[in-house]
């Protein structure tokens, strides 16, 4: 691909990306901006509603707990118990199920009379006015004496033309007016919920609250008030509070989302719902199945907020518990709705930047065309270069980068003709000089070798087994120096590196011959230690190996000196598939900083008189064969190298392997 499309498609990926993060950015915020908008006004109309039902029924408590400790009510209930006692003394004992009511059981001739003249009128003037202050919040009141009987039963009125508040003082059923037991035994007055019914007309809330004839203690004599309330009625005026105020906040807004309020029971039943036709029904039903995580929360008692869908919208919804009862209030608002006009500008910002952007594209192409001549004449200059041409020159006639480049490539297409013209030359020389100094260190051991015969032989040439050693290390030495001169006398071949191919060897034999020249000759001044099987084969080049082993003996008798020392040659099998040998000394040892850094560099050597290309040319030989080198060594504690090379019994099976595969 050419320069001219790629830096096209370089900007305009750049441009794509930028076009994508600014639109996926607006769109992000504008998201969060409604979202927040619809958490918030859904978590405080859910609050709303929870204040307005608990306002309203701490209003309802407050006015029972009045009428409880009015003086008309309590001296009433005195009456009743005087007179009940005075008919069971006079042998009128009230019966279950009936009225034991003042006047009613004193004498058979006023079983017959009505509420007005039973009740006194303070009473039922306080009784009324409660019922007419919230007529639409109350089903019924009832007074139980202290012998916990019915006395009278007071609900609104219904139908044209009837009183407000219509009395009942007889005929009533035992099971609708059975107290709350806690109601006889607590001490405060304080109004006790008995729970949440359900009648064909709705939910009723009812209440239970002591009326103390004397004094309030847990032991005082005491009738009672139950009180049932319409808790529809409660629910609805509270959701309609919330959203009638709903209402007249989004009218001054362009659009309006729909709201939807629920309120659950604890079994998960829906006493309160937006649409009536689903109220009543439970929660699976009334609500669609996404707000199952919710429902559940709500009938534990938990508050939160949470999205669900409904019809293929997205809702918001907050729910919490309502603190006075055990039901919880849940207002859910449509999210797709509210973010509709957000989605269609988000369009239009994408369209309009996908606009800018393709302008900027075209303005580029401009540009582009006026520079993409010059950058093809460079381009085709520089692969001219880099196809060896070097000679190539690249004519720009232009005044911008490209000339600068043009320029830039035929200054280094000179250097590089005068840098490959050097570096043929310094491979020569190096090539001399490496061989030079191959040569010289191979040199070096073999006049050490002999030197240490020659150092022995005043000792040790009247001894017969001497003679005959020297002899033999002699002719060997001879033969390396032959070897040497070979190589002189041949340079490529010697330059090439080309040695004998790898195959199983014996390295004990090759070791001993190796030691006969070199660690022999220094018995007299250093211990020798020897460790060696009857047979260890290897796959190696005999005369790289016992170059190697030369080397390293040599190295550790000049690491040890003068003074005695213990040389230990050892070998053994190592890992599977593996064999080495090892050779130590008791020398000075080595520092962690130049085993890390010098140790095996060409021409790195602590000797005054080393070349530096013993160790690093036994390491190269050894990986030739597929072998590893290990060191051990510490100031002071000596040196130790071990070489792991691997054996001829694992190849071979190796290759049997092979063949049968």
């Amino acid at each position: 691909m050419g320069t001219r499309p790629k830096i096209l498609l370089l900007f305009f990926a750049l441009g794509l990306l930028a076009v994508v993060a600014l639109s996926v950015a607006n769109y992000r915020n504008g998201v969060r901006g409604v979202e927040g908008r619809l958490r918030g006004e859904v978590e405080r109309e859910a609050r709303a509603i929870a204040r307005d039902v608990d306002s309203s029924l701490r209003e309802r408590e407050d006015a029972l707990v009045a009428l409880a400790r009015s003086f008309g009510l309590r001296a009433y209930l005195r009456a009743a118990r005087q007179q009940s006692s005075a008919a069971a003394e006079r042998g009128y004992p009230s019966q279950p199920g009936k009225s034991s009511a003042p006047f009613i059981n004193l004498s058979p001739g006023l079983a017959q009379a009505s509420a007005d003249e039973v009740i006194p009128k303070d009473v039922q003037a306080e009784v009324r006015a409660l019922i007419q202050s919230g007529q639409k919040y109350y089903v019924a009141i009832a007074c139980l004496d202290t012998n916990r009987q019915p006395l009278f039963r007071a609900e609104p009125g219904k139908g044209e033309g009837v009183q407000p508040v219509r009395f009942q003082i007889r005929d009533f059923l035992s099971e609708s007016l059975r107290a709350d037991e806690r109601v006889w035994s607590t001490g405060e007055q304080t109004p006790l919920r008995a729970g949440i019914t359900r009648e064909s007309f709705g939910s009723i809330l009812r209440y239970v609250i002591p009326v103390f004839i004397e004094e309030e203690n847990t032991s005082a004599e005491r009738g009672a008030l139950i009180v049932d309330l319409k808790l529809d009625a409660l629910l609805v005026d509270a959701a309609s509070n919330v959203t009638s105020a709903s209402s007249q906040a989004q009218a001054s807004e362009a659009s309006t989302s729909p709201r939807l309020i629920v309120m659950l029971d604890r079994a998960g039943n829906a006493v309160y719902h937006s649409n009536e036709a689903l109220k009543y029904q439970p929660a699976t039903k009334a609500l669609p199945p996404s707000f199952k995580p919710m429902a559940e929360a709500m009938k534990e008692g938990r508050s939160g907020w949470g999205f669900y869908e409904s019809s293929g919208d997205d809702w918001v919804a907050a729910y919490q518990p309502l603190a006075p009862l055990d039901l919880s209030v849940a207002v859910a608002s449509d999210y797709s709705t509210a973010a509709r006009d957000l989605r269609l500008w988000g369009w239009l910002s994408i369209g309009l930047i996908a606009l800018i952007g393709l302008a900027t594209i075209i303005l580029l192409l401009l540009f582009l065309r006026r520079t993409a001549r010059s950058i093809e004449r460079v381009t085709e200059g520089a692969v001219a270069i880099a196809g060896g041409k070097l000679d190539e020159r690249i004519d720009v006639r232009a005044s911008d980068e490209t000339h600068l480049l043009a320029g830039t490539l035929n200054a280094m297409g000179d250097r590089l003709r005068e840098q490959i013209a050097r570096e043929a030359e310094s491979r020569q020389f190096e090539s001399f000089m490496r061989l030079s100094a191959m040569l010289t260190h191979d040199l070096k051991n073999s006049i050490q070798a002999l030197s240490l015969i020659v150092g022995n032989m005043e000792q040790q040439f009247h001894r017969e087994e001497f003679r005959t050693d020297a002899m033999e290390s002699l002719r060997d030495a001879t033969s390396q120096l032959s070897a040497l001169v070979a190589k002189l006398s041949e340079p490529v071949r010697s330059l090439s590196g080309e040695f004998k191919r790898p195959r199983p060897v014996d390295l004990v034999p090759v070791i001993r011959r190796a030691l006969s020249r070199t660690a022999e000759p220094a018995a007299e001044t250093h211990e020798i230690e020897i460790q060696l099987p009857a047979s260890l084969v290897a796959i190696a080049d005999d005369e790289r190996i016992e170059k190697v082993i030369e080397n390293l003996v040599l190295n550790a008798l000049e690491a040890m000196g003068t003074k005695r020392g213990r040389l230990s040659v050892m070998a053994a099998p190592a890992e599977e598939g593996f064999v080495f040998f090892s050779v130590s000394d008791t020398g000075p040892g080595m520092t962690e900083e130049f085993q890390r850094t010098r140790l095996f560099r060409p021409f790195a050597t602590t000797k005054p008189k080393g070349v530096g290309l013993g160790l690093y040319t036994c390491r190269e030989l050894v990986r030739a064969l597929g072998g590893r080198v290990e060191v051990e060594s510490k100031r002071g504690s000596g040196t130790c190298f071990r070489i792991v090379l691997p054996s001829a019994a694992i190849t071979e099976a190796g290759q049997k392997s092979s063949r049968t595969q």
